[in-house]
Parts: structure tokens; sequence; C-alpha cells
């Protein structure tokens, strides 16, 4: 069942400082961006850019919130294995962050460093079939993975709005998905990236290429505190993956800041 998609726009920009004192401002009306925000306990929506914030995009690494899941149910893989990538099959590029090299990468780290190449590994382990079952359970985007399997998620088939974003992450913490507690538990733990007195962040990053000189970043998940659950999703553009990642999560969460979440 789709969610109702609100009409609320919110715009302005806030200056956040970041710990290198570079000041980035927040997402801004019609700026190449979109923040969506729910907050579940208020039932308030407050988006950004609206006409992007509908538009479907390649998840990237988004996507190993789904993955993550559908692997746990399906037992192929665990928070107490160690992982390595197989060189064999993926050969090291240049590009690979220090973190993919490691010998012993346990599942927590392959999902917040993005390893990849572990994820593609696992995922070839499963059949189209049953990832197609799993997606039409979640109602996860456009539920296209007639890309190749180890990559379908990767400027290919699967395409996700922000808006489809929030409300797979509000199915997931219903446990409306029908994955087993055991599920949901162990990928709660998982996902979380940060936890404060006064807030936990649970997030993701995703990060690729769509066209020449044109990146997507995306940054989702939700925030717990004191007024209760907020889900979000944001996306950008930039014109390389290094401009992409020098920005991505900050300007993510300057918007946060800004409407008053974070």
């Amino acid at each position: 069942m789709r969610l109702p998609w609100p009409s609320l726009l919110i715009s302005g920009g806030l200056l956040f400082a970041t710990n290198n004192a570079i000041a980035i401002e927040g997402c801004k009306k019609d700026e190449q961006c979109t923040m969506v925000v729910y907050s579940e306990q208020s039932d308030k929506w407050q988006v950004i850019n609206k006409s992007r914030a509908e538009r479907a995009f390649s998840p990237f690494s988004t996507y190993k919130i789904p993955n993550t899941l559908i692997l746990l149910e399906q037992n192929k893989i665990d928070t107490k294995t160690t992982y390595q990538v197989n060189t064999n099959v993926y050969s090291p590029e240049k590009w690979w962050p220090k973190a993919w090299h490691q010998e012993k990468i346990v599942l927590k780290e392959a999902f917040s460093y993005s390893v990849l190449p572990l994820y593609q590994d696992w995922t070839n382990t499963l059949s189209k079939p049953d990832i197609k079952t799993y997606l039409s359970q979640f109602d996860y985007g456009n539920q296209d993975i007639n890309g190749p399997l180890d990559g379908f998620w990767l400027n290919s088939s699967l395409q996700v709005s922000a808006f489809e974003q929030v409300e797979f992450l509000r199915r997931l913490d219903a446990k409306s998905l029908g994955l087993s507690e055991q599920t949901y538990q162990t990928f709660e733990s998982i996902f979380l990236q940060e936890s404060r007195p006064d807030y936990q962040l649970y997030a993701k990053t995703g990060t690729g290429p769509i066209a020449r000189k044109t990146y997507i970043g995306w940054y989702v998940g939700k925030i717990e505190n004191a007024q209760g659950t907020h889900y979000f999703a944001f996306n950008m553009h930039a014109p390389s993956f290094n401009d992409m990642v020098k920005i991505r999560v900050n300007k993510a969460r300057a918007t946060l800041k800004q409407i008053g979440i974070l």
C-alpha cells in the first residue's frame, strides 16, 4: 500500500559547521537536491523540492538496507562471522577504500563502509526469483532487477524515489516486511550509526554515476529523539565522486538541522 505523498514544501538554507570547519548549507528550494522527512508521532511531512523527491534514481549503496535484510533472512550472512573480499572474483581497484582490503570484516563494517565486492559476492548466492519475491514483499522502488545479479542496483534497472525510501523505512520499523523477528533485531544494530544522549541516528549512504559528470548521492535513515521517530531520505547531484563524498552527508545533516530534526 502506498502512503499519501505530501504537498508541503519548505525552503531556506542553514550554514552547518562540519568538523573540518567548512560551512555547508542545507538543501534549498530549486537546488539539485531533495529531502523528505516524515515524523511518525506528529504525522508531519516536510519536503524540499517535491518534484525531485518523486523522481526515481538508482539506489546505489542504500540498496544495502533491503539487501542486508534479505541476506540475513536467508542465513547467508551473520554478525559473528568475519569476511574478506574474494579478490579472485572482484579484483582490487586503486579507488578501493582501505577498509575493503581488511582480512577480517564484520557485517556492521561491511554495511557502514559500503564494501561493495562483499555484497556483490553475497548477492550472487541468491536467485533472482527470490530477490524479486522479497522486493515485492517490501514494495521497494520499481522492483526491477533485470540488470546484472551483482549490480542491478548500480545505475541499472532498480530505481527508487526519496518518497519510496521513506515509505520503505516506515514499513521496516512497522515490521510489515514479512521477515523474522531475529532479522529485524539484528538489522537494527547494524543500521545504527550514531548514538548520543539526545538522539540515535540510523543511516546509509549511497553514491554513484548516473550520467557523464553526474553523480547521485543518497543519505537515508531515521532519527529517534525526544519528539519521536523521524524517517528521512536525501539525495543530491554532484559532478564527481570526490565532490559528492566531501559534501553529501554534511549537506544532509545540515538540512535535517535546518528543519528541526537533528
